[in-house]
């Protein structure tokens, strides 16, 4: 799609503008040039100051709302990440300065319509933008960005969490549920066909997840950390998803709390094991000692709770554990051998 500012959008700008900037306001196209003003001798003229703040809003580096020069100011108007223009405003300096976000407001607004059936849609559209963007921005925000959440709605100086939802068939009767059960002051974006993202306030109810999960069938949910940067609970839960869909597949609800150990012995990739460790989990004929030291590693090496969830004689149990040590030259009742089966048996099932 070409981003481009036509000479009716600047027109319906400055009117709009006049109203609020009586002493004069002009919008110049993403080269400098005005394409309308309130003063028509201007038009067509390159002003240097937008000039200068657009190049400064595009330069990928962080960019001040205002360029003063005299009693003019300057701010960036933008499409989705693009600086398409800019709007010239004259009149005292500190007036000016609080009715800025205002000015960008109207402008951005108008631009985005041409690219929405109902123009209703406008403030979804930039959230959407935005919250995609909040996902993906590592490290600590820039204070534009701060000022473009509260322009949204949105105070990202709070701590959020991440709620992954992962298997969607149906992405519309999904949108749907997440809306009418999803509490005010949160929120929500799809990544593709099959994914929606819960964006949640710190503090919030987890038995939303638990009642959303009623609502779809074969829908993985995974959490992630809640904290001051979105984008690391959004990896958090990512993560999870990925250890939980692999460590415990008949499972539907991931807790990050319960693979972050898990997650961070995958990347212990210098490790190797003994051929025979390996082929242990990767052989078919083994499947039900690998069963077997599955429970053993969820219920803690504690033998009453392993013979009680597999429902085998203690005999057999003890065969299975003997057999394990004379494949492997480990003793699943050893702690230390127990540890290093399980990060052998990590390793393999996320590797795969």
């Amino acid at each position: 799609m070409n981003v481009y500012l036509s000479t009716a959008q600047a027109k319906s700008i400055v009117l709009q503008l006049m109203q609020i900037f009586p002493e004069g306001v002009s919008l110049c196209d993403e080269d400098g040039v005005i394409l309308s003003s309130s003063d028509t001798g201007r038009i067509n003229r390159t002003s240097p100051l937008a000039k200068q703040c657009i190049e400064q809003a595009n330069s990928g580096k962080l960019y001040n709302e205002r360029v003063v020069d005299g009693n003019v100011t300057a701010t960036p108007l933008f499409f989705k990440d693009v600086c398409v223009g800019a709007v010239l405003m004259l009149g005292d300096n500190e007036q000016i300065k609080c009715l800025t976000s205002i000015a960008k407001a109207v402008g951005e607004s108008v631009i985005y319509q041409p690219y929405l059936k109902d123009t209703s849609q406008v403030s979804d559209i930039i959230n959407f933008e935005f919250l995609s963007e909040w996902l993906n921005t590592p490290g600590e925000y820039s204070l534009d960005f701060y000022r473009r959440g509260l322009r949204n709605g949105i105070d990202v100086s709070q701590e959020y969490g991440v709620v992954l939802l992962d298997g969607i068939w149906n992405q519309l009767s999904a949108q749907k549920a997440v809306e009418s059960i999803l509490p005010h002051s949160n929120y929500y974006i799809c990544l593709g066909n099959n994914s929606i993202v819960l964006i949640m306030r710190k503090g919030y109810d987890p038995s939303i997840i638990k009642e959303l999960s009623m609502l779809f069938n074969d829908v993985s949910f995974a959490t992630g950390r809640t904290g001051p940067n979105l984008n690391e609970a959004f990896v958090s839960a990512q993560n999870t998803m990925f250890a939980g869909k692999r460590l415990y597949p008949e499972s539907m609800i991931y807790d990050y709390r319960d693979f972050e150990f898990a997650y961070a012995i995958s990347g212990l990739r210098q490790v190797q094991f003994d051929t025979k460790i390996n082929e242990l989990f990767a052989q078919p004929i083994y499947d039900d000692l690998v069963q077997t030291l599955e429970v053993f590693f969820k219920e803690s090496g504690n033998q009453a709770e392993v013979i009680n969830k597999l429902y085998i004689h203690r005999n057999t149990l003890k065969y299975r554990l003997d057999r394990i040590q004379e494949i492997t030259g480990k003793n699943p009742r050893v702690f230390e051998d127990l540890f290093y089966l399980y990060t052998a048996y990590i390793l393999h099932k996320l590797k795969k």
